[in-house]
This record gives structure tokens, sequence and C-alpha cells, in this order.
């Protein structure tokens, strides 16, 4: 009878990976965004280094002489690469997180981890900046994100001052606007930067009269849900293994040898 249930667990901590769907509802393109389908191909962070190279050459755009376009360029790319809305694990992905952000904590259930990121065509606003601080960091750009009360950004040290950006919905801003010297920290001093009719919650993504949180310098963000992320995601290939090798165990306990007469 134990036999029989444990390989009836098995089966049933197997049979999730088969199934590609979420607990979570993922948002359609909705063609607002300047989303470009044909940047689908960038599924990790090697591939987006790689673009971010072709186009700053094509442009002839210096990382070291033009610190302040290169990083530009890096966002407009993340920019067309997403459309917005969170991206979840499947149960093919990792059915554990995906069960953990449904009855847990929807963020364990959603990716924090870049190159899982890029596997999809939606990203929230948190995630599209996490993949943003990861390119910055390969290319040595020092970044830190910004935390507003219900919105994610970041900004980069260019040329001893900070910059703000925000590859999600990237305002209208010049150089000087983005500096930190323009808009102090001070939230109210974005929001005319944004386009209304494509932030309708601006009010409430920013707050009023706040101040963002400021990480530390070339953080990777998320550490702990990353660390969860890559546990449950080893997890959820292996854990039905475990009952079948309780079989094993227990038919080597009544018979670990055969004993020859003497």
């Amino acid at each position: 009878m134990t036999r029989t249930l444990l390989i009836l667990l098995a089966i049933l901590l197997f049979l999730p990976n088969l199934f590609n769907t979420s607990f979570f509802h993922e948002e359609k393109y909705n063609n607002r965004e300047e989303f470009s389908p044909s940047l689908s191909y960038i599924n990790s962070l090697d591939k987006l280094d790689q673009h971010i190279d072709s186009i700053t050459t094509s442009l002839k755009i210096n990382k070291d002489s033009a610190r302040y376009r290169y990083v530009y360029q890096i966002s407009k790319i993340i920019r067309e690469r997403f459309y917005h809305g969170y991206s979840h694990f499947t149960f093919t992905e990792n059915w554990i997180a995906s069960l953990a952000g449904k009855f847990i904590e929807e963020g364990l259930g959603t990716k924090v981890q870049p190159d899982k990121i890029l596997s999809q065509d939606n990203a929230a606003c948190s995630q599209q900046a996490i993949v943003m601080m990861a390119a910055l960091r390969n290319k040595g750009i020092p970044n830190r994100h910004l935390g507003f009360a219900h919105h994610y950004t970041l900004e980069a040290f260019i040329d001893n001052k900070w910059y703000f950006f925000d590859p999600n919905m990237e305002p209208t801003m010049n150089q000087a606007q983005r500096c930190e010297d323009s808009w102090k920290y001070h939230s109210d001093s974005l929001k005319k930067y944004y386009d209304a009719s494509k932030t309708k919650a601006i009010n409430f993504d920013f707050g009023y009269g706040l101040s963002p949180d400021k990480g530390t310098i070339n953080e990777e963000p998320a550490l702990n849900a990353r660390i969860f992320q890559t546990s449950t995601a080893i997890l959820s290939k292996t854990l039905w293994c475990f009952p079948l090798l309780l079989i094993f165990m227990r038919k080597k306990a009544y018979f670990p040898f055969n004993k020859k007469a003497v």
C-alpha cells in the first residue's frame, strides 16, 4: 500500500512539469507602447549585451565619451523590448514558485532573474528596471534602483551625477531634466514629464510629496526572491524523484544483500 502511495505521489509531483500554464493572467500588448516584437529574440543577458554593442556601434555612440547617450540608448532598447505587465512562472518553468505566488505572495511567482524576465515579452516596471540594471552592471556603469509609492525605476551615475531613467513608462525628458540637480528626488517634480493618456495612475504610482527609496549601488534587486526561485526551480524538476528513492531505500532495507550458504 505504501509503495503504491509513493508512486502516486511521484506522479503527482511530476505532472505539473508537463503543463505550460500559470495561475496568473499575462497582459496582452495594448498597441500603445513602443514594444517591438522583432526584439523578442533577445531572450538572455548575453544577447541583450550583444544587441547593445551592435546598436551603439552602428550609431557611433562611445560608452566613455558619450556616456549619457549610451545609457539612454540602453533604456530605449529595454523600452522597445518589453510591453508593460508582470511576467510570472509557468508550471513548466517552476510550478513550486507559481504555486507559492498564488497562495502565499504573488512576488514569489513573479520573475526577478534577468534571463527569466527576458524569456517573455511582457515585464512590469520593476522587472524592466532589473533587466536594465543588469545590462548597466555588465557595461561597468554604476546604477541603483529608485522605489516610489507604487513604481520602480532606476538611475545611472554619469559624469559624477545621477540621472533618472524609467524604461517602463519612459517620460519625455532631456538630459538636464533627468539630472538629480533638476528634480532633486521630489517625486512630484517628475509627473509633468509623463504622458497622462498612457499613465493615468501617475499620482498613484508616485504618490504625493514623497521622495523615492534609493537602493545600494550596483545591487542585484530581490536577492531573497532570486534564491527562492533558483532553489524551487531545481526542486520542481527533481522533487518527484524522492518518493521513488524512498521505495528503493525501503526495498534495500528488506533485502540488504544476498547471503551465501556456508
